[in-house]
Formats: C-alpha cells, structure tokens, sequence
C-alpha cells in the first residue's frame, strides 16, 4: 500500500473571516496556525492538527472550476511517491476508463505553487477535475534530528568502500535502493551539509567523487545495461558521478568510487516505526548477528541483551551473544507497578549514524550512554522521551540507553557477607563493559565514553565515578537533577529495610532466607509498604558514604563533568500544604525533612514567594518548594561540584541550572511546571514565570520535543532543543560543552552559532568564584544560586571538604 494516509485536508469559509478562523481553530480547537506560501497569504490559513504534519488548510472564499483546493495524499516513502507518479502519469497519457484529467510528468517541476509547502510531490486531477496532491513527508523535526537548522528531505546513504558503478548499484540493491538520484530531491535540501560535514571530520576527502544514479535510466538496477556516455574511441566507457559539492563528473564506470544509495526509511515517531524486511540490517557484533533496522535518521538495534537473567540478588556480567538474534523491538522494561515488565531485563538500545564494515578503515564517533531515572523505583531504557535517534544524528554521536533492575529487586542486603545489593549499579556496570567490548561494531569509540543519567540516573552516574569497578569504562560524565542520598552502610540498611521486608514476606523466621525471597513471587515483593531502592557501602561497588573529592589518589574515576539543576525541581515533587501562612508551611515542610523551622525563618532568607495569580497558597509553595529544591539538589549539586575542582580531583566542572523547561503534561501532578497559557500562546509562554521542575530538562536535551507529540509554544522550543543537545554532545565529542564554531559551520548549526554569540562561552567552575550557565533562550553565566540559602540550611560549599568520610570494608 503505497498512500498511508491524509496529510491535509481543505475547508470552505467566506471571504474576509481570517480573526474567525483564528478564534475557532487556532484558540477554541487548540491547533497552531502555521505559514502559507507568500502568494497566497490573503487566500489561505494553514492549522496543525498534530506535531507530525497533519493539517487543515482554509480556504477564503467558494471555489471556481479550476479552484486549486484539494486534499494531500500522504505517500510512505519517496520510491513509492516517483512509483505512483509514474503509474497515474501513464493512465493520463493513455486515456481511458477514469483517466485522469490532467497529472504532473515525472521529471518535471510540479504544478503546485512554490513556498513552505512540501517539496517531494506531484499533483493531478481525477476524471471528475477534483485537484489531488502526493506527498511524501517526512515528520517535521523542529526539535532537530536533521543535519540542518530546516528541515532536511534529501538524504542518502553513504557506502564508503570503494567499488565499481556496477558493484556499487548491486551494493545498493541489496539495501532495496537505487543509487541516488538529484532528480528525485535536490542535493542542497540536506545532503549538502551532511557531506560537507563528513570532509570537515575528515571521513571523505575535499574532492571525492562518489557514484550516483546514472541519466540514461530513472530506475537504476543491476541489469541497466552500458551508460548514457560511450566516450570517444579507445577510451573507457564514461558514467557520471557527484563530488561533495553537488556537480556532476564524468569518469570511467570502472573506477572505484564510494557510492550514494537513496534512503526511502520513513522516520519513526512514538506511534510508528517501520522494521520490516525491507529495512532490517545485518551487523556481525562478536561471534552473533544483530538483525536491526533504520529508519530515516539512523540505524537503530533495540532489546540487544547485554546480560544474561542473573539469579536473584545476584551480580550480572557481560553476556557474549552466538547465532543470529533480532534487534527489532524494545525488550521488557525491569520490573516495576503496576506488574510492568520483566525480571529477564538486561537489555540496551542503540542508535548509531554509521555501521563500520568488517574490512572497513574504522571513524569511530563519540559514545553517549545513557542512564534512566525514576527514583529507583521506575523507569525504562525504551521511554520515548530518552529515545536516541535525534541526539545521535544532530551530534554525529552513538547513543545507548541501558537498563538496571530497579525497587528491592535491584538494592536488597542480606546479613550474610555474600549479598551485599548494589545489584543495580553491577548491571550498569555490565552495560557499560559490553559497550567497551563491542560498541565499535555501531561505529563508536570506547575511548571516548560520556555516561549520562537524570535523577536516579545522575545518582548512579555518581555512584560510577566514586565506584572502583567503574575505572576505565568511560572518559566524561553528565549529572542532570542528582538528588542528595548519602550511601547507606550495610548494617543500617539491614535494620531500616531488609528486615521489615524479611517480616513483610514472612521470611523472617524461614531456616533459609535467600531461598525464601527468591521464592517469593517478584510482583509481590515489590509491592510491598517496605521497598529497597538506595545504593549501600558494600565495599566492592561502593566504599564509602559519599564520592570522595578530598584527594586526587582516593578517587577511582577523574573524568570531567557537566552538572546541574532545573530552578524549581521540587515544584512536581514536593507537596502543596494548605495553608497561606508562611509560618505554617515552614512547619509542615520541617516536619517532613531533616529541618529546623525556627532557624529557617529568623535567618529571613526564605521570604514569601510571588505569583502572578494573587493565590496566596502558591505563594507559600513557591517559598517551600525553594527550600525543598535547596535542601534535596541544589546545595549538594553546587558543593559537590566546589569539591570537585578546589584541588583539582575531577579535571574540569562546567554547571548548569534549566531556566527553561518542557514538562511532559502526564508528569506535573502539582499543575505548576508548564508555561502560563495565553491569548498568543496557547500552548504555553515560557517568557512568563513558570516553575522550572524535575524532568522539564529531557526532551530538550534528548532533542525529543516534536518526537513525543509536545507543540512548539513559541517558536524557539525547537531551537533551544538544538542548542541543548549541541551543548550536551559538544562535551561528548570534545569533553567540553563548548561546541566548536567550525564544526557548527560545516553541519549548518546557524540557530546556535547565533545563540553562543550571544551567550558567550560556557565557563567552567572556578572554585574562587562559582559560576553556572543558566539555560534558556539568550542563556547568561552567574553566580550559583542560593548560597548564604544553603549555608543556613547547613550545606555550604565547603561541606565536603570539610566532611569526614565514612569508609566502611
């Protein structure tokens, strides 16, 4: 089936209602108005139905006989597009029952207006005169995902090794391709850029040439026959090829030349993703076979199993796959409420740009791996808001989201020297080590590693660089909203949670104890009042309360960091007390944590907050939740971050605090974290004050926005998703979140050129003069927040270095 389905239909209003239109559609259905080509500004309103390209196209005015009004066909590749054209071009030439009334020639410019309409189309007119459009579209990646600022539709696939016209149009057969064609898309639509970018990082040479699509024949395959050019007597037959910036040459079809194959993948979204055969892709990795497939961004392996199922509350290790295993869908998350997933989880996603052959030269590409959150409770490898492809193509990086056991399953201490938890921090572990023993068949370098995590994640990425069985697997780390939790000494944990869980399940009194709760069914075991979701000192993993940032000689892992907060973190965590009294809330907030409310109200520096909305129990909430986000992020993010560079134990420190946030609309129980709706901005106005919360940084920083179906709310979310995952695979590529003016000029990054211009460099931590980049739209440095806040509530800078460790063995 060639048409997928309508991407837009047309509506009949009178002339002049364009406010009308905008009242009905834009402010009471919620739909964003977007731009019409110049010519017909006075004719036509175009809405969004949804982020992916649907829309209703408004029409002032009745139509005529040759009115230009008609629905749009969406059509599911390019190929199928040139192939329907073809086919209703030819029912239009011969005549006939239902023949068409008139339809585009392939090869020549189309009939529709030009503008912001879609590029790769034809148009015809039934047997009745009713005007049609076809279209293939490719989902808008305002959130980036492309090699340009625009919106890219040509793109190819790039086979490096060197070979002959005929073997290059077998090469590209055997992907279900035809070498491309400048015909089908224009070569300064996208593809310009990404070759461009592919002789700045020195994978192809200034005047390479490369196979394309041959003049004499549209559909290029295996049995075309001799090319178009014979050439003059005694001299080999010519064919054309194409040099990095787009002009044809003529050279001997027997030259060895890397070639271009089209790329038909539809791009992927939440809701789709084509896997079948016609996109599956072998990779040889060790002594298996992963059978992955790529969409139109890149190539992507899904559920690859990185560990075998360990016994229960055991320790897992690298898992060396044999035979020929699928990589097509996301494997079960790890156990968690409500019965969600698997205890058989250990399991990782890839999203590379490139896969190396077996005999292929080797440019391997920074590796991020990330770390999910969720309190150790929750949380998925395979949540579409951590999906990797759009970070992995806008930053030339290789993308990995690892799973961990989670909840008890993943934390419980036994008080028998043997089963000590940490279990959790040992499957990253094993994630991270097969990453090093395989991820250079994905085209990554295990060189060159970034682990990043948000929430738990952060807190595990912590945990991995204070770990001793973290050394050498990975050269950078990213903490995103690292929550404050000490490490718990074995004997503690033991007496506050592993024996109120042995009484819960009634394996207190058992002869063995181990047996019992591995006996004890998994769902249930989770489910129970007591839960064991924290990192402990064991001794192996973990050998003393906190990270060790005293003395470059005690910490096992010196690697750089990029670390931060979101401003109000605790705005969708913490509670709303009833109250309007400032007092009060204090005091219902002390009672909760480790506080003393007298002190924090005669220190005077915690005033009552301010809202727009004269609603004094939000003001009283945006007083606590400052002290909650204080007390539980910022104080320790900020002094653990003093403690890393005072004497120099990690190598570089760049923090970060998000003044701009997304918040997924499922996640804000406390409805304070997304942007004031107003007249102008319907989905939102992040200019206005808003709170900044927990988990509003993600999509921006996997530049995931668009991706899980958030509308752009003021025009800028999809430009400051590309300056975040800039920034954040910046730091991958170079171990500095500075990203490199030549680079962005070679990949057509003008949105951030423009935007670190304005900002000026992102300045690592001084421990002098603590500063931090505050992200958002036209971002600034300044001092850390809250300083004297956090000295009161008795976490100043020097509260580390000041701070004896707990060592436990």
């Amino acid at each position: 089936m060639m048409l997928t389905g309508i991407a837009h239909v047309n509506l009949t209003v009178p002339l002049n209602s364009l406010d009308e239109a905008e009242a009905f559609y834009s402010n009471t259905l919620g739909m964003k108005r977007v731009p019409v080509p110049v010519l017909q500004k006075d004719r036509l309103a175009w809405f969004d139905i949804t982020p992916n390209g649907q829309q209703v196209h408004i029409a002032f005015g009745p139509p005529n006989e040759e009115s230009s009004r008609h629905p749009c066909f969406r059509v599911e590749s390019q190929e199928a597009l040139l192939k329907l054209q073809r086919r209703v071009y030819e029912h239009f030439e011969a005549g006939g029952k239902g023949a068409p009334r008139a339809a585009d020639k392939p090869g020549d410019e189309n009939s529709g207006s030009k503008g912001v309409e879609y590029p790769s189309r034809f148009f015809a007119r039934d047997y009745a005169g009713n005007r049609l459009e076809f279209s293939f579209y490719k989902p808008r990646t305002d959130d980036l995902g492309e090699a340009t600022d625009n919106i890219m539709t040509s793109a190819a696939l790039l086979l490096s090794s060197p070979v002959t016209l005929s073997s290059a149009l077998n090469a590209c057969e055997s992907l279900s391709e035809n070498l491309w064609s400048p015909s089908v898309l224009p070569f300064t639509a996208g593809l310009n850029n990404s070759l461009s970018y592919e002789v700045y990082s020195g994978r192809l040479a200034s005047d390479q040439l490369m196979w394309i699509t041959q003049p004499h024949s549209a559909s290029q395959s295996k049995h075309s026959g001799p090319p178009a050019h014979p050439g003059p007597p005694h001299q080999a037959p010519q064919c054309q090829a194409m040099d990095v910036n787009g002009q044809i040459h003529q050279v001997s079809c027997k030259e060895k030349l890397p070639s271009l194959c089209s790329q038909t993948a539809p791009a992927s979204n939440i809701t789709y993703a084509n896997n079948s055969p016609t996109y599956q892709i072998s990779q040889p990795v060790g002594s298996q076979t992963l059978i992955g497939y790529r969409d139109f961004l890149t190539f992507r392996f899904m559920g690859v199993r990185f560990a075998a199922e360990p016994e229960r509350f055991t320790y897992s290790s690298v898992y060396d796959g044999t035979g020929t295993n699928t990589a097509l869908e996301p494997a079960p998350e790890c156990l968690t409420l409500p019965n969600n997933g698997s205890t058989d989880c250990l399991f990782l996603n890839i999203w590379t740009t490139s896969l190396p052959g077996p005999s292929a030269k080797k440019e391997l590409k920074p590796v991020m791996v990330y770390i999910y959150g969720g309190g150790f409770t929750t949380g998925s490898a395979s949540n579409p808001t951590n999906d990797g492809g759009n970070l992995a193509v806008r930053g030339d990086v290789v993308v990995v989201d690892i799973a961990y056991r989670l909840s008890t399953l993943g934390f419980l201490v036994l008080n028998d020297g043997v089963h000590n938890g940490n279990y959790f921090l040992s499957d990253q572990i094993a994630g991270l080590q097969w990453v090093q023993k395989y991820i250079e068949n994905f085209g990554g370098d295990p060189s060159r590693v970034t682990v990043f995590g948000e929430s738990a994640g952060a807190e595990s990425v912590n945990a991995l660089i204070a770990s001793p069985k973290g050394k050498d697997l990975f050269h950078g780390a990213i903490l995103q909203s690292n929550y404050y939790q000490p490490y718990v000494s074995l004997t503690s944990a033991i007496n506050q949670t592993t024996n109120p869980i042995l009484n819960e399940t009634g394996c207190a009194t058992a002869i063995d104890q181990l047996a019992c709760l591995q006996a004890y069914n998994a769902t249930a075991l989770i489910s129970l009042k007591t839960v064991f979701n924290y990192p402990v000192v064991d001794g192996t993993y973990l050998v003393s309360d906190f990270i060790d940032l005293n003395s470059t000689t005690t910490i096992t892992n010196r690697v750089p960091v990029v670390m931060g907060v979101n401003r109000d973190e605790e705005g969708v965590l913490g509670t709303v007390y009833p109250t309007t009294n400032l007092t009060t809330g204090i005091d219902d907030l002390a009672a909760a944590n480790p506080l003393n409310a007298s002190s924090i109200l005669d220190s005077n520096l915690f005033p009552l907050g301010t809202s727009s909305t004269d609603n004094a129990t939000l003001d009283v909430f945006n007083t606590t939740t400052r002290i909650s986000t204080d007390l539980s992020f910022r104080c320790f993010n900020q002094f653990e971050a003093y403690a890393g560079v005072k004497d120099g134990v990690l190598p570089n420190i760049w923090f970060y605090e998000f003044n701009r946030t997304y918040q997924d609309p499922a996640y804000n129980p406390n409805l304070v974290c997304a942007a004031p709706v107003t007249p102008s901005h319907p989905y939102g106005d992040p200019s206005q004050e808003y709170f900044k919360c927990h988990a509003g940084d993600l999509a921006n920083t996997f530049g995931n926005v668009a991706r899980v179906g958030f509308p752009d709310r003021d025009g800028l979310d999809a430009k400051f998703g590309q300056l975040m995952t800039d920034y954040w695979t910046s730091f991958a590529r170079n171990l500095d979140p500075n990203p490199d003016i030549e680079y962005l000029k070679a990949r057509g990054y003008w949105n951030t050129i423009n935007q670190i211009e304005t900002s000026g460099p992102w300045e690592k931590v001084d421990a002098a003069q603590p500063r931090m980049m505050e992200l958002q739209w036209n971002s600034v440095m300044m001092p850390f927040r809250d300083v004297e806040q956090c000295t009161a509530l008795g976490f100043p800078l020097t509260y580390l270095t000041q701070r004896e460790l707990k060592v436990y063995s």
